[in-house]
């Protein structure tokens, strides 16, 4: 006898699944452009993205300096900008309101060196960064009329740099190559206060209890494993070497007092053999446990970038690679890691997509406080989150593969029903089922119905037909306008034959 099986998606914090086939349904092959981590109940779309390219001179005038780090003030609402003149000089400019408003070309903000990108960090009252060959810059006050000192301080031939960090010594360290450079309270800056092994170049360094902790990568992105270095600040050479594994490491954070790394293993190279992955790994002593990993085909020049934030126990970062069972689309976007608190498990989302990216992808990405900002298709493009409450996008929601707990049998689906808060005007659901493998959606039906805060459809909609029936299904919601997403239940009638 046939029997009528129901599956329900109510809880989102399982973030995107390793196998699109694990029956559980907090977890979802892909989910774009919605927050699930802050109410896990629900789905709540983010913002649309808006270009950020007008400065005092034009709309797009931006543009033109390749802007690529970006700092939020530690005592005001200003947002700091770093990128480069039309000789590729180290250029400065700023928004007096990160949220709002156009970019400042101030004077005294150019740079006689090469801008050295990657490196941005404020400190006792100037912004701090590499240029040219050997220079160490600084730009400030920032409390007064900042001007720019080209050469604070020198350094070795420099030939990659990564972001600086003010340790538990008040110092700031900057990395570059396999070396840090320090600076003190005073502006002093000391060379090569500690040197590491010349096959490793730096990536990504953050405080971790009494130490820094260094992520180095290889320098070939062909062979080798990453490292992370735990470093005293005191000591000539490091209390602790951490193997990170195969791949190149290319952010490091801490997160709720553990390390959190993102490595690229084989993205981008064809050593990878169509199964290169990015990787997820936690460290709290021991050695580094892998906590996702997500698959893709062999991806060109698509980096993940060095761009990091941290906040609400979340790590972000960003990255161009294919999401489990996705055929051969790629999406791209800010992503993070983490949980909503220690009642929930640690969860991987794309959480930003800015649907203004073209193929050169991002490039760098920024944050103030809950404002993004993306450098992206390799121009001098920026788009930051839109400052009034604009969803242009749309935010979408892939299921896992469900077989209602039979994987012999064919199923009918009978009725799909979605939750979601009180729809209002402008706002609308679309809800997709494919089957059996298939790449192509088909469309269920489109409601934008007022005042509604559940719908159930029974057929496909556009036809009047039967809902389909196969052995497997996946499901896929868009919202469109913001609405919240609240459940996902659809029904199905397990039938006598397989």
């Amino acid at each position: 006898m046939s029997k009528v099986v129901e599956y329900t998606f109510s809880n989102f914090s399982g973030g995107i699944s390793d196998d699109p086939r694990e029956q559980n349904s907090t977890k979802f092959q892909s989910a774009e452009h919605f927050d699930v981590f802050s109410q896990p109940n629900r789905m709540i779309p983010y913002r649309s993205l808006e270009n950020d390219t007008e400065t005092t001179v034009g709309a797009d005038d931006l543009k033109q300096y390749f802007v690529k780090d970006f700092l939020y003030a530690s005592e005001s609402s200003k947002m700091y900008g770093l990128g480069q003149t039309g000789a590729g000089n180290t250029k400065i400019v700023f928004k007096d309101d990160a949220t709002t408003g156009v970019w400042t070309l101030p004077a005294n903000s150019e740079g006689t060196g090469a801008v050295k990108n990657g490196c941005l960090v404020e400190y006792k009252d100037y912004l701090w960064g590499f240029q040219g060959t050997t220079d160490v810059f600084k730009w400030g006050l920032l409390s007064g009329t900042p001007s720019i000192t080209d050469s604070a301080g020198t350094v070795d031939t420099i030939t990659s740099v990564a972001q600086g960090v003010i340790a538990k010594d008040d110092n700031l360290y900057l990395p570059y190559n396999n070396k840090l450079a320090r600076v003190n309270p005073g502006g002093t800056v000391q060379n090569d206060v500690l040197i590491l092994p010349s096959n490793f170049k730096i990536t990504s360094i953050d405080n971790y209890g009494n130490y820094l902790a260094i992520g180095c990568s290889p320098k070939s992105i062909y062979n080798g494993t990453s490292k992370v270095f735990l470093w005293n600040l005191i000591s000539d050479d490091v209390q602790e070497v951490v193997d990170w594994g195969e791949g190149e490491l290319r952010v490091l954070a801490n997160v709720e007092g553990m390390l959190v790394g993102v490595t690229d293993r084989f993205l981008n190279n064809t050593t990878g053999a169509g199964r290169g992955s990015m990787v997820l790994q936690v460290y709290q002593g021991g050695i580094p446990q892998v906590v996702k990993e997500v698959y893709t085909e062999a991806l060109t020049g698509k980096d993940i970038p060095l761009s990091k934030s941290v906040k609400n126990n979340r790590l972000f970062f960003a990255a161009k690679i294919m999401t489990n069972s996705l055929g051969t689309d790629y999406i791209e976007g800010i992503w993070s890691f983490g949980r909503k608190n220690i009642n929930y498990p640690f969860a991987l989302n794309l959480d930003v997509v800015d649907e203004n990216v073209n193929n050169d992808g991002i490039q760098a990405f920024g944050t103030a406080a809950n404002y993004f900002f993306v450098t992206h298709s390799n121009d001098g493009s920026v788009d930051k989150t839109n400052d009034s409450t604009t969803y242009d996008f749309k935010s979408v929601w892939t299921s896992q593969i469900i077989d209602f707990g039979d994987n012999f049998k064919t199923k009918t689906l009978l009725a799909v029903k979605t939750s979601f808060e009180r729809l209002e005007s402008g706002q609308s659901y679309t809800v997709q089922y494919r089957t059996d493998g298939a790449t192509a959606w088909t469309t269920i039906g489109t409601r934008s119905d007022e005042n509604s805060i559940s719908n159930t459809m029974l057929n496909v909609e556009a036809t009047g037909r039967p809902l389909a029936t196969a052995k497997e299904f996946e499901f896929r919601i868009e919202s469109t306008g913001g609405l919240e997403i609240t459940g996902i239940a659809c029904q199905a009638r397990i039938n006598s034959n397989p």
